[in-house]
């Protein structure tokens, strides 16, 4: 192959490379929000993921949200429950598609709390299938601790109510 094509190629590639590179910087970061002072002075838990308006249990994130033990994936009888309300609701809505936000506390490793965040989404994943939800309304988010160990949280009261799956709810 002559010199120059092969240094029309070179600078072919060479484009191409900085096109690719070019374009994976496409996309700003943004700063993450700083906590509220009131958030931050009171050491309270995270909110409830609002809901959608007009989707089950809108304004009750208590009946959208399983608890769970220290580093468990095991769904209590009241987690049953709970799950078994928002079957019927899914069940009898085909548009309605609800995304399982597992969440743990700020105790362990990073790498070990969105594997346990898995786990109990998996759990509340399989229960809902058990109850009839088709497969195809369930979404899976694994946080960890990822929010959670952004706000300080020195009592175990505080922890407890960060080891959940929400279920946040969405129309097609």
């Amino acid at each position: 192959m002559p010199s120059y094509l092969r240094l029309r190629l070179h600078l072919r590639h060479l484009w191409l490379a900085g096109a690719v590179l070019l374009s994976a910087c496409g996309t700003l970061d943004q700063p993450a929000p700083e906590p509220s002072e009131q958030t931050a002075r009171t050491h309270e838990p995270l909110a409830a993921t609002p809901a959608v308006p007009n989707t089950p249990f809108a304004d009750a994130p208590e009946k959208r949200t399983v608890y769970f033990g220290f580093g468990e994936a095991r769904i209590s009888h009241e987690g049953v429950e709970i799950l078994r309300q928002n079957a019927l609701h899914l069940k009898n809505d085909s548009q309605l598609v609800v995304t399982l936000v597992g969440h743990t506390d700020n105790l362990g490793s990073a790498a070990y709390n969105l594997a346990v965040a898995d786990k109990r989404i998996e759990a509340v994943n399989d229960k809902l299938r058990s109850l009839g939800v088709a497969k195809n309304q369930l979404r899976r988010l694994p946080l960890g601790s990822e929010q959670s160990s952004k706000h300080a949280c020195d009592s175990e009261a505080c922890r407890q109510s960060m080891r959940k799956v929400e279920l946040v709810y969405e129309r097609r």
